[in-house]
């Protein structure tokens, strides 16, 4: 057997490169790191670009105050930090970055340049470090700072293969700036990817930025939250109790204006919509916790991506309070409007004639999956029904469009096209389309290449079948174009909406008694029926108590 190789101590640039590991995981992290000095500058304006997913290349700029020449070539030493001194400073951080790692760490794995001047100078300064080289030479410079990344791990070959595609990373990069951008609605963000600008959020209040960050439809059903005590100080927005996402990704958590992650603050946010949220839904929100530095801990993770509360029970409290009596205003859900109705609460018999029946005395069941039943439509739009708490008013839009998005994400049975559909595409949209073939497959959408640049339909799944198929296609492809997707999960559940909404009922359907009834019936078939995908209520309930309320009984 060969001897056990001896203890020794690593060269420095060994040993920086495993710490720069630790820290600069990918490109996003390259990214935060970047975009926390900009802000500790105090920048009025940040623009970040991104080429092949950072890979590339990676470029920050900013207006903040510069760095002095002299000072420079320092940043990049590690430990170089110019927002604490001693180690009493550790304890109330009020700075973003503080370890001062950040340029050493990006510089041990890729070649790094930064364009610099303060205000004070006429001149700026150029430094290029690579290689553990530093080199400085003047140079012409706004004020403020650009950092360009490039060739990034070309000197740490494995690091690449823990990456994602560039499209992810890109992705990643992207969901990094909007962090920031939401925490900073006063600093104007811009990004580019791949040339393509993705973000442009100028200076404004914090509800114009969720709107820049989260898009109009999300920002239009937010709601504001503030609780504070004497110390401790939550506000931001959350999400109507109407609006639930199949994931977490659109739940932000801030300490003092440091992006964090969740963790128990998840748990906190979560309790408080469980009578309103249906299982597997999840809110959003955008939640600011405000408290003395000296109270919390910002020194326990290796990228700050952690904090730890002195009182960690109040901050809890204090989120899952500031919740609930924001949502005090929206009724509560029973569990069972989540869920099929039990059969064994249908009576054995039901009376032949239903129309002048006290449904009350009869029971909740009608021969049916639902508790419901159709009385008409309100101006060809609207549906009424009867139930047992009074009356309810659904849109049947959004009510088939939660029941078609349920049955695409579940499957459902094929139908066969024969002959097969030539989709009546350009070039381009059906090299769009191609990309996820594998994707459209999942959802029971079987389109096949026919040739250069030519697709063809062989199968769809029952709930579209009655859509023109040149209509379905155009519609996939908007969506497959409106963003980089960071998983085939996430693209999925967004073409299985789309489809949904194109195939769905429209306002000014005329509607037969029974399809009003069929589709109260499928609605309450599905445990998830209380929203559409796109967050709208597919119905809402006004009790007899209400009503007996309103005509003064």
């Amino acid at each position: 057997m060969p001897s056990p190789s001896r203890i020794h101590i690593l060269e420095p640039h060994v040993a920086e490169r495993i710490a720069a590991g630790e820290v600069v995981e990918r490109p996003a992290a390259v990214v935060k790191e970047l975009i926390e000095n900009a802000l500790d500058a105090n920048a009025s304006a940040i623009s970040v670009e991104i080429e092949h997913g950072g890979l590339a290349m990676i470029r920050v700029s900013d207006d903040g105050t510069g760095i002095r020449r002299e000072e420079a070539p320092i940043a990049f030493r590690r430990f170089a930090t110019s927002k604490i001194t001693t180690v009493e400073d550790l304890e109330r951080v009020r700075t973003l970055g503080f370890r001062g790692e950040a340029l050493a760490a990006i510089a041990a794995v890729s070649q790094v340049t930064m364009v610099t001047r303060t205000h004070e100078e006429l001149e700026g300064t150029r430094i290029v470090a690579s290689d553990g080289q530093v080199t400085t030479e003047p140079a012409a410079s706004p004020v403020g700072c650009s950092v360009t990344v490039t060739n990034l791990y070309h000197n740490a070959p494995p690091r690449r293969k823990f990456l994602k595609s560039p499209l992810r990373e890109s992705e990643l990069c992207r969901n990094t700036v909007i962090r920031y951008a939401l925490a900073f609605p006063h600093v104007a963000f811009r990004l580019r990817i791949d040339g393509r600008e993705t973000l442009v959020a100028p200076q404004g209040t914090p509800l114009e930025r969720l709107t820049v960050c989260l898009g109009r439809e999300a920002a239009d059903e937010m709601i504001p939250i503030r609780w504070e005590a004497a110390d401790l100080r939550v506000w931001g927005f959350i999400s109507r109790p109407t609006v639930g996402r199949s994931h977490r990704q659109s739940q932000y958590f801030y300490v003092n204006n440091r992006p964090i992650r969740a963790g128990l603050l998840t748990v906190a946010l979560e309790r408080a919509y469980e009578r309103h949220l249906p299982p597997g839904r999840h809110p959003m929100a955008v939640i600011f916790i405000e408290v003395d530095p000296a109270y919390v801990d910002v020194n326990v993770h290796p990228t700050k991506a952690e904090v730890r509360f002195m009182h960690e029970r109040s901050a809890y409290w204090a989120v899952s309070q500031a919740v609930t009596e924001a949502l005090k205003p929206f009724p509560q859900a029973r569990t069972d409007e989540f869920m099929r109705w039990p059969f064994d609460e249908i009576p054995a018999e039901m009376p032949s004639d239903t129309s002048h029946t006290n449904l009350r005395e009869v029971g909740v069941g009608y021969h049916a999956g639902s508790p419901m039943r159709a009385i008409g439509q309100l101006h060809n739009s609207y549906i009424l029904a009867q139930s047992p708490e009074g009356l309810v008013i659904i849109d049947p839009h959004a009510a088939h469009e939660a029941i078609l998005f349920e049955r695409l994400l579940r499957g459902e049975p094929r139908e066969e096209i024969s002959p097969a559909f030539r989709l009546p595409i350009t070039q381009r949209e059906a090299e769009t389309l191609s990309k996820y073939l594998d994707v459209l497959a999942n959802l029971g959408i079987e389109i096949e290449p026919f040739g250069k640049g030519t697709l063809v339909v062989r199968a769809l799944p029952k709930s579209l079948s009655h859509v023109p198929l040149a209509n379905l296609a155009a519609a996939l492809v908007e969506e497959i174009s409106s963003r980089s997707w960071s998983d085939t999960g996430s693209l999925q559940e967004a073409l299985a909406a789309r489809a949904a909404c194109t195939a769905a009922i429209k306002a000014g359907d005329l509607l037969s008694l029974d399809q009003m009834q069929k589709l109260i019936d499928d609605l309450a078939t599905y445990w998830s029926p209380a929203v559409c995908p796109h967050g709208r209520p597919a119905f809402i309930t006004l009790s007899m108590e209400e009503l007996e309320r309103r005509f003064l009984r």
